[in-house]
């Protein structure tokens, strides 16, 4: 990570703390990169994946409470 992209992260941290939405970010705090370079990475977010992304946490939680099957 070169200076320069270390500090527009911490910048844009601070901004989108003090209220600027995400999308207008110009880096990508999750893969420490400008934001063009990682945007194929990115899976748009939709009411199908957030869903599935629940049923995950319910299934994990229901295994880890030692439940075998559904009633």
């Amino acid at each position: 990570m070169t200076n320069s992209l270390a500090r527009m992260i911490a910048r844009e941290d601070a901004l989108e703390e003090a209220g600027m939405p995400a999308d207008e970010r110009t880096t990508c705090y999750a893969h420490k990169a400008w934001a063009f370079e990682c945007a194929d990475q990115h899976l748009p977010l939709t009411a199908g994946r957030v869903l599935a992304a629940l049923r995950e946490v319910d299934r994990v939680r229901w295994h880890a409470a030692g439940a075998r099957r559904r009633p």
